[in-house]
């Protein structure tokens, strides 16, 4: 037994983990593998909301003899076509695809996945999608601060727009647009970080650009805007009000509370994963689209 393991360490062999996983299966057991397919640039605690559902959901229907296997899997923004096992029915028997960019959708648009698929926060043909209703995030947090009488206002968007993204930042300049006849100022952060969010606002201000109400079209931009607003001198909602996007978990413990605008995160995620499983347990089912309206949570940073 020495010997073989000498050997397998000179070899440098590396056993099949899908080959051991055929013969540990029980023949009488059906086995399922859920994928999550998102890209490394999205914050991951938007995705972990997504899988602790789908565990509990996966976890109800489990029993003797059916188990589910849920993973994360991610890619590259942009480059979802070099997934290994993407294109065949080896790897998944169904996935909850999410935060991809134009060069995804259109990947994905022209192209059958030959297991059950539900698209998170975009409309993709062929596809069952679960969406924010159309328009209507951002065109809220415009209205939020309008009311409060801010004028010159600043939406902050990575430079890297998912369709999620892109529809709630030309939501909310369309209503000001249309309620005030100004334009407000777009704001670009490198990446999807409080770092990079930080950074672009930290410029916009810096250079006597005037601010007095920023929408972030993620809560994550809007965690470092607050950083970059207090580094000059700054009060929110004093002298800048602050609405963003998504609900974090922590928006209550942001200082001050952070107000929200978006689809409950609970209701998106459980129409997403019960549509999965009502996919997988029916062959014959119609491409459907699910739209969730948005709720808000007004708390002190507006």
């Amino acid at each position: 037994m020495e010997k073989i393991r000498q050997a397998v360490r000179e070899l440098g062999y590396v056993p099949n983990v899908a080959a051991r996983r055929l013969r540990a299966h029980d023949p009488e057991v059906h086995h399922h593998e859920l994928g999550i397919l998102t890209s490394f640039e999205a914050p991951l605690f938007l995705v972990s909301r997504v899988l602790r559902q789908v565990q509990r959901m996966a976890d109800a229907r489990t029993g003797p003899s059916r188990k589910f296997s849920v993973s994360i899997d991610m890619f590259h923004a942009g480059r979802l076509h070099e997934m290994p096992g993407l294109l065949n029915a080896s790897r998944f028997n169904g996935v909850i695809i999410t935060n991809t960019l134009p060069e995804d959708d259109a990947f994905l648009a022209g192209t059958t996945l030959p297991y059950a698929v539900v698209v998170l926060g975009r409309r993709l043909p062929n596809y069952s999608c679960v969406l924010d209703t159309p328009g209507e995030i951002g065109r809220r947090a415009a209205e939020i601060l309008l009311k409060r009488g801010c004028r010159q206002l600043v939406v902050l968007t990575p430079a890297l727009l998912t369709q999620s993204t892109a529809e709630r930042s030309e939501a909310f300049i369309a209503t000001v647009r249309s309620q005030t006849g100004r334009e407000p100022a777009r704001v670009t952060a490198a990446g999807f970080t409080p770092a990079s969010g930080a950074e672009a606002l930290r410029a916009h201000l810096g250079a006597g650009r005037r601010c007095d109400g920023l929408y972030a079209v993620t809560d994550v931009l809007a965690l470092g805007a607050y950083q970059a607003i207090k580094d000059a001198g700054r009060k929110i909602p004093r002298d800048i009000a602050v609405v963003g996007v998504g609900d974090h978990e922590h928006a209550d413990f942001f200082d001050p509370p952070l107000t929200c605008v978006g689809p409950s995160n609970d209701t998106i995620v459980e129409q997403v994963v019960t549509h999965l499983f009502h996919r997988m347990n029916h062959r014959r089912v119609k491409i459907a689209e699910f739209f969730v309206p948005p709720s808000v949570a007004i708390r002190g940073s507006a």
